[in-house]
Order: C-alpha cells, then structure tokens, then sequence
C-alpha cells in the first residue's frame, strides 16, 4: 500500500499534467502571501541517462518549465557552465573512448541567435581515468577539474580561447582504500568545490574515506589531507557561502557531517556536527547560508545551520517523502533562494522554500526527464549580460 506523500510513477505523472494547468495560479497565490517579486528566469541545462540521452535545455520562468532542446550527449554525469553563461561542460560517465581506457568532457556552446546548445569539442580524460563522476570550472575561468572514480584520480584541463576544453595538463593519481571490500578497493575520487579564495578546491574520496585539499595555481599540488572514519565514503560537499563550514555526506554509512574550514591555510579543523544515518544521497546549500537540505532514505530534509557553531538541526514539519526505490542524483537550490530542485531517475521536482524557517512545501513537477543526474542553471540577467 502506498503511504501519503510518497512520489509514486502515476502520481508523479498525474502532477506533471497538474502543474501545466495550475502553475501560474500557485505562483500568483505565492506573491500575493509574500511579496510580490519577480520569479527566477533563465535557462536549466539537464542531463540525462535515459533516452532520449542527453542534455535537456529548459526556458525557465518560475515553476513553468518549457523544454527547447535535446543536445545529445552520452552518459552525461555532471555538467558546468562557464561564468560567461555562452560555453557548457559536460562529464561524460564512461569507460570507453575512442578504443582507450578513459572517460571524456564535451564541450557546447550556447547559440544566442538560435537559442541552442552547438557541440565545439570533445575531450578524452587521461588513460585509465575512467567513470569519471564530477567536472568543476576554476573560479578564473581558466580550467576544469575532474574527479575520477575508476581510475582514482584528478585531472586538470585547460578552458581554450575558443570555448573548448584542451588536452589534459596535470594528473593527481590518488592510492588508499578502505575497510568495505566492494567499494573502497581503491582510491574513488567523487566530488570538487572550489573554496572562497578561488585557488584551491576541496575534494571527496569515497575509496579512501578522506577529504583533500588541493592547490591549482600550478598544476596540482597537495595542500592537506583529512581523514574520516574508516568506512564512511565522503562523496558530495557543500560549502557554507561565508567558507567556514564544510559539509559532507558519507554514503557508506549513510550521514552527513560538518567541519570548521580554515580558508587561509587550506586545512579541515575538527567536526562540528553529524547527523543520523538516513541522509547522505545527495545535498544542497541555500545561498543564504542558515538552511542545507539532503536526501535518502525516501525522503528531503531541511536542516538549519546555526551560523556560530555550524551545528544542524532538524526542520520541523518540513520532510517530503518519495516513494520507495526512488534515486535521487543531485539537489540545486535556485540562485533566488526560493525553490529547492530534486533530480531523480522520475525527473525534475521542485519544492518551495519558506525564506524564514527553510520548510519545504508545495513539491511539483518542473520536467518530466527520465535518469536526470545533472543540473546547470543560466539566469535571465546572464542572458541580458552576454
């Protein structure tokens, strides 16, 4: 029997055909209670695993979504666009290219004139650098970050003149593992952030349940290392926007924890707080920095962070249950601080934010994308901009 809340396939395609007919009246049921303010616009770029496979571009207006192309793309695992707004990067998750061992980066460009993404390069990952699972862009717009999982490495990539990703310049090839057999056999690197001084990124490994800090500046070079207990997985981060809190899930043992990030020296201070098991399937950071959000367990959570200590607590009444079996791959919240966005392999929801207490409510359909993984969002001043 299926539990109150839970997302099911019928009802999450019972929403989809609700939301086109009543999007604009919640919206305008929404300003009217607040204040009347004028709704994110821009593009939404989503990658797929499921056909058709690819990058879906949305134009969006608030909660109305409208799909404006499919640019194929292969096993698109993570996507970054340039501070620019016009070039696209898009991670491919494979084992194979080209007849080598490695994974590789497409690069697109945003079409002003026609509204469309056009295809301008695709770049191959070092040899053995395989399953990649996470692409960033340096702060300067310079370069790319890889994080590879099936070769347990980092791989830096130069951003050309023309938009394309260039060959590979510098690999940091990472050893260790850990205590669970069939999933720290070796070094997993999973995910990398950029800290406040633009220099150095901070980054996961799953295999060898450790955080690392590196520099870019010249190549890769090892700032700090810290450890997690044996056996936890480290896999996504989100950084507090003032850069003093470090939050981390762990997807072996199923938490989230936070740490006191010195962004002077590069290193990881003591942990600050840990959550119980349940947690740790994808995160998401408000931009306003007093909220953090995260899923498992069938569930979204909304933790506020106490903004001295770095603590979490609980949201109360603020939990949107899914249905069982439901993956969910990435959360964004949107740039406007007002909607939370969930990417699972039903698609794109989104659920509203109380700007006061962080409470989720009013969760909807924003597309119907089967096996999203990935998100990058384009605002509408960007667009103006460029």
């Amino acid at each position: 029997m299926t539990k109150p809340g839970w997302l099911s396939r019928r009802r999450f395609a019972q929403m989809a055909v609700a939301s086109a007919f009543t999007a604009r009246s919640r919206w305008l049921s929404a300003a009217m209670k607040t204040a009347i303010t004028t709704p994110w616009s821009g593009l939404a770029f989503v990658g797929s695993f499921d056909a058709p496979q690819g990058v879906h571009v949305y134009a969006v207006t608030g909660n109305q979504w409208r799909l404006r192309q499919v640019a194929t793309s292969e096993a698109p695992v993570s996507l970054a666009l340039h501070l620019n707004g016009r070039w696209l990067y898009v991670l491919n998750e494979i084992s194979e290219y080209r007849g080598l061992p490695c994974g590789s980066v497409e690069s697109f460009r945003f079409d002003e004139e026609a509204g469309q993404l056009m295809s301008i390069g695709r770049q191959a990952l070092s040899l053995s650098a395989t399953m990649p699972r996470h692409i960033g862009i340096t702060p300067d717009g310079q370069a790319l970050v890889v994080a590879v999982h099936g070769g347990g490495a980092y791989n830096l990539l130069p951003i050309l003149s023309d938009g394309r990703a260039g060959r590979v310049t510098s690999v940091i090839k990472e050893t260790g593992c850990g205590p669970v057999a069939k999933q720290q056999e070796s070094a997993h690197p999973q995910s990398v952030i950029f800290d406040s001084t633009g220099s150095r990124f901070l980054a996961s490994d799953l295999g060898a349940d450790r955080i690392s800090v590196f520099s870019c500046e010249r190549g890769f070079e090892v700032q700090s290392r810290f450890d997690l207990p044996a056996g936890s997985g480290p896999r996504h981060l989100a950084l507090h926007p003032k850069g003093r809190f470090l939050y981390v899930t762990q997807a072996i043992d199923n938490a989230v924890s936070g740490f006191r990030y010195d962004s002077e020296s590069g290193t990881i201070k003591d942990r600050l707080t840990s959550t119980a098991g349940g947690c740790a399937e994808a995160l998401a950071m408000h931009p306003s920095g007093h909220f953090l959000y995260t899923a498992g367990n069938g569930e979204i959570a909304a933790w506020s962070v106490d903004s001295s200590s770095g603590a979490l607590n609980r949201v109360r009444s603020s939990n949107l249950a899914l249905e069982p079996g439901t993956s969910v791959y990435e959360m964004r919240v949107l740039p406007d601080g007002r909607a939370l966005l969930v990417l699972t392999n039903l698609g794109v929801t989104r659920a509203e934010i109380d700007p006061h207490s962080g409470r989720l409510f009013n969760m909807t359909v924003a597309a119907v994308v089967p096996d999203a993984r990935s998100i990058a969002m384009r605002s509408l001043n960007t667009l103006r901009d460029h």
